[in-house]
C-alpha cells in the first residue's frame, strides 16, 4: 500500500511539473509574448492593439460603400486570426535611420486552414518547416502553427526557418513579471510599454563617449524603468495616458516641476486665449543632468539658436540655470478671424529669468521692442505683448485649458465655437473640423493627451471615419 501511495504521489508530482513547465507550445498567446519579452533584452517597446474593437468603433459596417470595399480583406483576416483577442507587438533596438532592427507581431490563430487558404489566395508561397509553416516575402517573415502566428519584419534574413524557429523558441520560456506583465494585461485599444534600460542598452549615441563610471551610473538608473502608454477611443474623445515607472535614482535626477498656483499666468496678461503653452522646469537640476550625461548639449543648442542667447550662454559658461528659472509660457489671444484673414494672431509671452539673466533680458528687450507693443522686464522675467489691449492682468481660461500652468508642461488648443469650415482646409487637415479642443499635460508621473470632439455622444473614431469618407470619397473612387 505504501508503495502504491508513494508511486501515486510521484506520478502526481511529475504530472504537476509537466503541466507547469511543459506544454508551453500550447500556452495562451499572452504567455507566449510574455516569455518572448523575458528572453529578449533588446526589446525597446512592446504592447498590444485590439484591432477588432478599433474596427468596430469606426462603425464601418454602416457605410455600404466602405463595407463593400473592406469586406473581403477584413473577412479574410477575421476568418484566419482571432480579432476578439489582442494582437501583440514588440520592437527591437537599436533604431538605425528611423528603423528598428526588427519588429515582431503575435496573433492568435482562429483557423489554420483558412489562414493557409487566404495566404495562397494572395499569392504567397507557403513552405513547410519542422514545427511550423512559414512564408518569406521581402523583409516579412511569417510563421504559424495551430495556435500562434508570429511575424518578424527584419531586413536581410537569409535563413527564415532557422530565424523563426529561434524566435518561437523564446516563447516557451519563463514569463515576465512586474511592469511588463502589467502592460500586457491592460485593456486599452492600443497599449505600449517602453523599456528605458533596453533603449539605453541598444542606443548608438554620444552616451558612448561618457566615462565608464557615468555610463554605469546611467545604466543603473535606467534599470527597471519603463514608460507605460495607453490609447483609448471613447465616445467624444481620444485619450492617451502615459505613466512613468522610474527608479528612485532616475526620479531624483528629473528636472520636471509642478506648481499648483500656476504663477506663470500672472505674467501672461489678459484675454481669453485660444492656444496656450507653458512649462515649468528646475533648470538647476536640468543643468546638472546635462553636465553629467550630455555635456555638449547646451553648447550645441546655443550655436543653433545663435544671437544674444548664444552670447549670454557663453558668458555663464553654458549653465542655463544662471539665465532662466525654468518658467515660460505663451498664449494666442484676440480674434481668431485674424488667422483666417492671413494675419498674424495677437500673442503674449513670458520667460522667467534667474541670476545673471537680467542682462540677457535687457539684450532681448532691445531686440524685440519694435515688434511688440508692450515689453515688461522685471527681476522675475520678461514679458511681451503684441497688442497692448492684452497687457494687463486677468486671463480667462476655457474648459479646454483646465489646469494650464500647473504642470511641468501644458498645451491646449481651443476650437470650441469656431466654424472650421471657414478656414477652407483641404485633405487630411479637414479632420480637425470634428475637434472641439486638445489638451496635453505632463509631469514627473506621466502625461495625458485628450482630443475632444464637438459631438460628445458618438465614438470619435466613428466621427473621424465619416469625415475621412466625406473628404476622400472621390480619391477612393467609392
Amino acid at each position: 500500500m505504501k508503495r502504491i501511495t508513494k508511486s501515486f504521489i510521484f506520478i502526481l508530482a511529475v504530472s504537476m511539473m509537466i503541466m507547469s513547465c511543459g506544454g508551453k507550445k500550447d500556452r495562451p498567446i499572452i504567455e507566449s509574448v510574455s516569455a518572448f519579452l523575458n528572453e529578449n533584452d533588446a526589446i525597446i517597446a512592446f504592447g498590444s492593439a485590439r484591432i477588432g474593437e478599433v474596427l468596430n468603433k469606426t462603425n464601418y459596417q454602416q457605410e455600404p460603400k466602405i463595407k463593400a470595399f473592406l469586406s473581403e480583406p477584413i473577412g479574410q483576416l477575421s476568418s484566419s486570426i482571432n480579432l476578439d483577442a489582442p494582437v501583440y507587438y514588440a520592437v527591437e533596438g537599436p533604431i538605425v535611420n528611423g528603423n528598428p532592427s526588427a519588429t515582431y507581431l503575435f496573433a492568435e490563430i482562429k483557423d489554420k486552414n483558412k489562414l493557409k487558404e487566404n495566404l495562397e489566395k494572395n499569392g504567397f508561397d507557403i513552405q513547410k518547416g519542422k514545427e511550423f509553416e512559414f512564408v518569406q516575402d521581402g523583409d516579412m517573415n511569417l510563421s504559424f502553427d495551430e495556435k500562434l502566428a508570429l511575424i518578424v519584419i527584419k531586413n536581410g534574413v537569409e535563413k527564415p526557418e532557422s530565424m523563426l524557429a529561434e524566435m518561437r523558441k523564446k516563447t516557451y520560456g519563463d514569463l515576465s513579471s512586474g511592469v511588463v506583465a502589467s502592460v500586457l494585461n491592460k485593456k486599452g485599444d492600443i497599449v505600449m510599454g517602453s523599456s528605458l534600460a533596453n533603449l539605453y542598452g541598444t542606443s548608438n549615441t554620444d552616451l558612448e563617449n561618457l566615462s565608464a563610471d557615468k555610463q554605469k551610473e546611467l545604466k543603473e538608473m535606467m534599470n527597471n524603468s519603463f514608460i507605460e502608454s495607453e490609447i483609448r477611443f471613447e465616445n467624444g474623445e481620444i485619450v492617451m495616458e502615459t505613466v512613468n515607472h522610474f527608479s528612485d535614482a532616475l526620479k531624483n535626477k528629473m528636472f520636471l516641476r509642478k506648481e499648483s498656483s500656476a504663477k506663470v499666468l500672472d505674467h501672461l496678461g489678459n484675454g481669453s486665449p485660444r492656444v496656450g503653452i507653458a512649462m515649468n522646469l528646475d533648470t538647476k537640476k536640468l543643468n546638472e543632468f546635462l553636465t553629467d550625461y550630455a555635456p555638449n548639449a547646451m553648447m550645441d543648442l546655443s550655436k543653433q539658436i545663435g544671437g544674444s542667447f548664444a552670447m549670454a550662454m557663453m558668458m555663464v559658461n553654458y549653465d542655463i540655470s544662471k539665465l532662466i528659472d525654468g518658467r515660460a509660457g505663451a498664449l494666442v489671444v484676440g480674434d481668431a478671424a485674424q488667422i483666417m484673414e492671413g494675419m498674424s494672431p495677437d500673442f503674449n509671452f513670458f520667460v522667467g529669468l534667474a541670476g545673471q539673466g537680467k542682462t540677457f533680458g535687457e539684450t532681448l528687450k532691445s531686440a524685440i521692442v519694435d515688434k511688440f507693443k508692450v515689453v515688461n522686464l522685471t527681476n522675475e522675467g520678461i514679458s511681451g505683448f503684441s497688442n497692448s489691449n492684452y497687457a494687463g492682468k486677468g486671463i480667462v481660461l476655457s474648459e479646454a485649458a483646465k489646469g494650464f500652468g500647473e504642470n511641468s508642461f501644458d498645451l491646449f488648443i481651443d476650437l470650441d465655437g469656431l466654424d472650421m469650415e471657414e478656414f477652407q482646409l483641404d485633405g487630411g487637415s479637414k479632420m480637425v473640423e470634428v475637434v472641439k479642443c486638445i489638451r496635453l499635460s505632463a509631469d514627473i508621473n506621466g502625461a495625458k493627451l485628450v482630443i475632444k470632439a464637438k459631438d460628445g455622444k458618438e465614438n470619435i473614431l466613428n466621427q473621424m471615419f465619416k469625415k475621412a469618407l466625406n473628404v476622400f470619397e472621390d480619391e477612393l473612387a467609392l
